[in-house]
């Protein structure tokens, strides 16, 4: 039987309604609780400042002028847009900059009518802080609710899939085992070209063959919200189904399938009316690139600062062991596998490496001094980096940096060798937390560097960073494989 009217277009069933009311309430609800607290942790701010003393003229222009700027700035900013739909740390990224901007927008305002004198700085400082805090706490609990809600069973957006390849069956065992998410496959319908076949639990529901895709929608059309396509090949059969179904207005959705491409960090991108699929990135979004720049230099200068006097001693047993430099200076490939010079204690007595030969050391290794011994094993030598860090050619967590004429030797006997670069190389780095350090025997541990490499750029995340550090002290410093 056909629900709908003319043409079989189905009609919006009761629980597509009730979904769109959850959402509109819980929006509702952002709005309104942001509504309360932006004024209302103003005046907290006033009274832990001065009592229940009543506001200055001066206070009460910045209070109107930052409330007007909040209108404009969170009108501007995607912070109730798609909110549902963002990651918690994106959704609190957007708020830490609009927020910020509000508070910039208000300032320079001040600064050209010339009223930033008569401004309290301590009240508009807790104002910026109460108000950041309590509108995080606001969004963390409402998304708490979210999460019952979805985990429930309801706000679930019921989604078709058409096809079944690898990266459809991967979806749906995220979206069954993540139910917070909020979406759910209802069901597919079987094409060739389909995943082999699986335990019954592994996959969803099938609802028969792709030839009764335009029967099912015009029979149950509103029991869905998207439709995704999982089709072998990128041409003629999308577009055959996208004919199928054009008169149904569901939003339609094409899961690409790029696993034999060795992707890196893929996203979708759009230069004006243009889209794209990124193939191969390193941190995938700018933000979080300026995140790590931050990190970086609150570690490094932080570092250089507390281990100044270790330093000079060092580079004094440096100097007194053998005569030559107190730093080592060697190429390097960095971030996008351009070359830099890396910077080392020295180790080893000079010239003890040739231009177009580099050896790695080996235990015992005649050419390293008995200073540079104790600065290997502890792993000492490697501080001169801070100043790499700082000077933007390393990080402090990241793949480590390899020898030009290894890295020659190595991107041709392993797959994927050079996308480590798609990073900053780092003083320290996931695999060295895994014990993989020291000199390469075998190329299977090279093999397996590689793959942590590659896992961290996947993986990275301001957490991720913060134990590597930690493990490093540690598990690195402890270790006796570096020689």
């Amino acid at each position: 039987m056909l629900h709908g009217s003319v043409d079989g277009l189905p009609k919006q069933r009761p629980h597509s309604r009730a979904r769109v009311e959850t959402r509109a309430a819980l929006e509702l609800s952002l709005r309104l609780a942001d509504l309360l607290v932006v004024p209302g942790t103003a005046i907290l701010s006033h009274i832990l400042r001065n009592g229940m003393q009543a506001p200055t003229q001066s206070q009460r222009v910045v209070f109107g002028g930052i409330l007007l700027s909040t209108i404009v700035c969170f009108g501007v900013a995607p912070i109730y847009r798609q909110w549902r739909a963002r990651g918690l740390l994106a959704d609190l990224w957007v708020l830490l900059l609009a927020w910020t901007a509000v508070f910039a927008l208000f300032s320079t305002y001040a600064v050209l009518v010339d009223m930033a004198d008569a401004v309290p700085t301590f009240w508009l400082v807790g104002w910026y802080g109460l108000g950041l805090v309590g509108m995080t706490v606001i969004r963390l609990g409402l998304r708490m609710q979210l999460h019952r809600l979805r985990a429930s069973g309801l706000d679930r957006q019921r989604v078709l899939l058409v096809g079944l390849r690898a990266p459809a069956l991967k979806l749906h065992r995220l979206l069954r085992d993540r139910p917070e998410i909020g979406q759910e496959v209802v069901g597919y319908f079987s094409s060739p070209g389909d995943i082999a076949s699986r335990p019954d639990g592994d996959r969803p529901r099938c609802l028969g063959a792709i030839e009764n895709v335009p029967q099912y929608m015009a029979q149950h059309g509103g029991e869905f919200d998207q439709l995704w396509i999982s089709l072998h090949g990128s041409g003629e059969p999308v577009k055959e189904m996208l004919k199928q179904i054009e008169k149904y207005p569901v939003p339609v959705r094409i899961i690409p399938d790029i696993s034999g491409y060795g992707a890196l960090n893929p996203g979708v991108h759009q230069v004006g009316s243009v889209p794209m699929i990124g193939l191969r990135q390193g941190l995938p979004e700018s933000k979080f690139r300026i995140v790590k720049r931050v990190q970086d230099l609150l570690v490094a200068s932080v570092a250089v600062i507390m281990l100044s006097p270790l330093l000079v001693v060092l580079a004094i047993g440096v100097k007194l062991s053998s005569p030559g430099p107190v730093l080592f200076r060697q190429r390097r490939h960095g971030l996008g596998g351009k070359e830099f010079m890396m910077l080392k204690f020295r180790s080893m007595r000079m010239h003890a490496e040739t231009p177009d030969k580099i050896t790695q050391a080996s235990r015992n290794d005649p050419r390293v001094t008995r200073f540079g011994a104790f600065l290997r094993s502890s792993s000492l030598d490697e501080l001169p980096q801070f100043f790499n860090v700082l000077g933007g050619s390393m990080s402090v967590v990241g793949p480590r940096p390899h020898a030009v004429q290894h890295n020659t030797q190595y991107e041709k006997l392993i797959v994927r060798y050079m996308h480590r670069h798609y990073v900053k190389p780092g003083i320290t780095g996931w695999a060295q937390v895994h014990g993989l350090r020291g000199e390469t025997l075998e190329l299977r541990s090279m093999k397996k560097r590689v793959q942590y490499d590659i896992d961290y750029i996947r993986r990275w995340s301001l957490t991720l960073d913060l134990r590597i550090i930690a493990l490093t002290a540690f598990k690195v410093l402890g270790q006796k494989t570096a020689y």
